[in-house]
């Protein structure tokens, strides 16, 4: 089942270790307003709900890979309230960066780069990928379907919570019928392509059990 960017909500433990970060740190970024989850509210005294958004995981690995880089995290907020001050909302995930010796270069939308001590320097190596950060991001909250292979659930909302095979919206009980008619293997995963051999397994078993 795909995951729209738009719907990617994860908690900041699963943020912290996307970014290879402690919770404390990644806490640590939020109080001083370097990145900031979008979804904050006090449960109660001492429980409060983190939720960081696409966005927000986007911001957080361009930090982590400036860091990785070799700049401090002072250097770092340093870049980003000089970037707010020239307008940009989120510039982490707005700007395209680029590490050269000490200091970081960032390009702004009209081709210009301009390093954070001195300005107009453009530089050509070393840029940050942020299609692949996002595709990380994408990959770390994508279900993966070869781990799930073989396992039945109900999910609540869905097929009227009936069993399905689990990743998927397919009833166990469509694949059962076809093992009712005496249908091959191959017949089945040639209808259900999203399957494996497993799922079907997983089918006959439940069969039996009934």
């Amino acid at each position: 089942m795909e995951v729209t960017d738009e719907q990617v909500a994860v908690s900041e433990r699963h943020a912290a270790r996307l970014a290879g970060f402690s919770v404390r740190r990644l806490r640590a970024w939020a109080d001083r307003g370097l990145v900031r989850p979008s979804i904050q509210r006090q449960l109660s005294e001492r429980n409060t709900l983190r939720l960081y958004a696409f966005g927000d995981l986007v911001e957080l690995l361009v930090g982590a890979a400036l860091l990785d880089a070799g700049r401090s995290a002072r250097q770092v907020m340093r870049v980003v309230e000089h970037l707010r001050g020239r307008d940009y909302r989120a510039p982490l995930r707005e700007l395209r960066f680029a590490v050269s010796g000490e200091q970081i270069y960032f390009q702004h939308p009209d081709g210009s780069w301009e390093g954070d001590r001195v300005p107009d320097q453009v530089v050509l190596w070393e840029v940050l990928d942020l299609e692949a950060i996002k595709a990380r991001i994408r990959q770390s909250i994508r279900p993966q379907r070869e781990q799930l292979t073989g396992r039945i659930e109900r999910r609540r909302g869905v097929v009227g919570h009936k069993p399905v095979f689990a990743g998927t919206r397919i009833p166990v009980a469509a694949v059962e019928a076809y093992l009712q008619r005496g249908l091959s293997d191959e017949r089945i995963l040639e209808a259900f392509p999203e399957l494996r051999l497993e799922d079907i397994e997983a089918a006959r078993r439940s069969r039996e059990s009934a």
